[in-house]
């Protein structure tokens, strides 16, 4: 490159820290960016944690390139590519320092597609529209076909700005806004992204640090013929295959790291013949025994999602707080390779044939309205009795859940293990929560109003896995459940469980003298029910009994509740269930202390 070509890019400093604003970011922090993203932080931390600023670039490192100093037009009509690419290639060239590519108001037209290299930063000024003119990607980080390994690829840039228009009616073909892959240490700020077809306005691969911010995702088409692209990501967060993405290399299962989504918008273009996108954030494949981690979905909005508004497939170290869902098919959708599938196969290619799951994922302080099916769907994978995998250490903490679909649960959860869902509120849903084949759950704290059918449902609904503990150590306390069509708490095939001070008033409300407050039944076993209490409907139909226990039950016990119910307060069936309290003779002999009808207590050695 000639001493003259850079000269041209000059400018004052004062002009620079005009064109800049309050922008100037450091494009070469490193992993700093995102070090104080909840990778760590409880539920209760995660609404306090603030975004990491990387620090202040010095002036001095700063090489200025405006591509109309290189040919750019800008008025919609001519091509702007050559220009364009002119002014990132050379931003490119100034070794060890940073470059800025400026684009000034306008409409550019691009017509092949654009590469950005490390160490710019590439400003589009307010009201500049880019406009695609081709039928191939409108960005990615590097070279066709360039080797990089680990995350030492093209990184420390910044895209900042603009309207990339994917002029989707004219260049229908499938693309990705921008194709990133082995980079570290990138922001996209203040972009907005209008009509991707197929695939991702952001197909990220094997990245780390990677900040997204007040951006807006607007449109999707699924251009298959026969619409099997119908859950494609906005924003893919994915292990680096030749299958996933395959512009350059190396293809060893990489996954990213260290990603933070956050105060962005996704939703619908108004473009003819497009709709919001399928999904907001997420992967929908996987590599074994690699795990996509540390990523961080704050503050965002997702509208009309048609998949979900979040996806994780196979998500580690996952937090979505603070973010609002409207009118999506799913609002958060915990999803995992089963087992024999491509997603189980390691960075080699051999078939490991085991499932995994996500683990470590908070869900804090979201607000959900109008949802068309679950809320929050998660679910493990099992193989068999012995092999399975739950998904681990889930925290659903003081979301609220603002009316879903007619026959969705708001809630979803299969093959769990270590999971509460605390101090959300439920209003005017089908089901508040659904469990099977969970472990050492606690619900808590909850507030549900206006259930349709069951508060809580828990049960083991495939004989092949019933029967032998995959749903135990359960924990239902201190809840509020009003107004639920059916019993309000119903409890089927659990072992080792205690249901504790909650208060339920007007349960089984959808017929007369049929259900119950707190129903146990299908051989659930070793449970303990004490301290609830349950008030029928003032008026209208009315529970059944404020507690029933039927006679398949095993060692359930029944203590210090405030019951009522049409037919009675409670009706124990079983010879080792029982409504009284345990004592131990000085001996150590156990015994089950019941009251006769007389008020005289009755001992019986258990």
């Amino acid at each position: 490159m000639s001493d003259g070509l850079m000269e041209k890019g000059k400018m004052s400093r004062r002009k620079m820290l005009k064109v800049m604003g309050a922008s100037m970011l450091s494009i070469a922090a490193g992993s700093a960016l995102i070090n104080n993203a909840y990778s760590t932080a409880s539920a209760a931390e995660a609404e306090a944690v603030q975004p990491t600023e990387p620090a202040a670039l010095p002036m001095a490192a700063i090489s200025f390139y405006n591509v109309k100093d290189y040919g750019a037009v800008g008025n919609g009509i001519a091509n702007d590519t050559d220009a364009i690419q002119t002014a990132l290639t050379l931003a490119a060239g100034v070794e060890g320092k940073a470059s800025m590519v400026f684009i000034p108001k306008g409409t550019y037209l691009v017509k092949d597609t654009l590469r950005i290299y490390s160490r710019t930063h590439l400003k589009l000024d307010q009201g500049t529209t880019m406009v695609r003119n081709h039928d191939r990607s409108f960005l990615i980080n590097g070279d066709w076909n360039a080797n990089y390994i680990g995350y030492d690829g093209q990184g420390h840039f910044i895209v900042e700005g603009g309207v990339w228009d994917g002029n989707i009616n004219q260049y229908p073909d499938m693309f990705n806004w921008f194709g990133l892959a082995r980079a570290r240490n990138v922001v996209f700020r203040d972009v907005e992204v209008r009509d991707v077809v197929s695939a991702h306005a952001i197909d990220m691969n094997a990245c780390e640090d990677i900040l997204i911010e007040n951006c807006r995702f607007l449109g999707y088409r699924d251009g298959t013929s026969d619409q099997s692209r119908n859950y494609a990501e906005a924003i893919q967060i994915a292990n680096h295959t030749e299958t996933g993405f395959n512009d350059m290399g190396s293809f060893d299962g990489t996954p990213s790291r260290n990603v933070r989504i956050m105060n962005c918008y996704f939703g619908a273009s108004g473009t003819a013949g497009t709709g919001p996108w399928a999904s907001g954030v997420g992967n929908h494949y996987a590599v074994h025994n690699l795990y996509n981690s540390n990523i961080v979905i704050e503050g965002n909005t997702f509208d009309g999602m048609t998949y979900s508004g979040v996806r994780s497939f196979k998500f580690a170290d996952l937090i979505v707080a603070n973010n609002t869902f409207l009118n999506c098919h799913k609002g958060i959708m915990l999803s995992n390779p089963a087992a024999n599938t491509e997603s189980t196969k390691d960075a080699a290619g051999v078939q490991s044939g085991l499932p995994q799951s996500s683990h470590n994922v908070i869900i804090h302080c979201n607000v959900f309205k109008g949802t068309t099916g679950d809320n929050i769907y998660c679910v493990g994978w099992p193989k068999s009795n012995s092999v399975y995998a739950k998904v681990e250490a889930l925290s659903i903490t003081d979301n609220i859940f603002d009316t879903n679909s007619a026959n969705n649960s708001c809630i979803t959860m299969k093959w769990v293990n270590n999971a509460q869902i605390l101090n959300n509120q439920f209003r005017n849903v089908y089901r508040g929560i659904y469990l099977a084949y969970g472990t050492s759950v606690a619900i808590t704290g909850n507030h549900m109003s206006d259930i349709k059918v069951e508060g809580i449902f828990i049960e083991e609904p495939d004989t092949e896995y019933a029967g032998v503990g995959h749903t135990a150590n359960i924990r239902i306390t201190d809840n509020t459940l009003k107004q639920c069509g059916r019993s309000a708490i119903n409890l089927r095939a659990l072992k080792h469980f205690q249901v504790n001070d909650n208060m339920i008033e007007a349960a089984g409300i959808e017929s007369d003298n049929s259900r119950q407050g707190i129903a146990v039944s299908s051989a659930a076993s070793e449970g303990r029910i004490a301290g609830n209490a349950v008030i029928p409907a003032a008026v209208g139909n009315k529970n059944q009994y404020g507690i029933q226990v039927t006679s398949t039950c095993i060692n359930v016990q029944v203590a210090d509740n405030r019951l009522e119910g049409k037919s009675g307060r409670v009706s124990i069936e079983g010879s080792t269930n029982f409504e009284g309290i345990y004592m131990h003779s000085p001996n150590g002999n156990r015994y089950r202390v019941t009251v006769s009808n007389s008020g005289t207590p009755v001992y019986t050695e258990a």
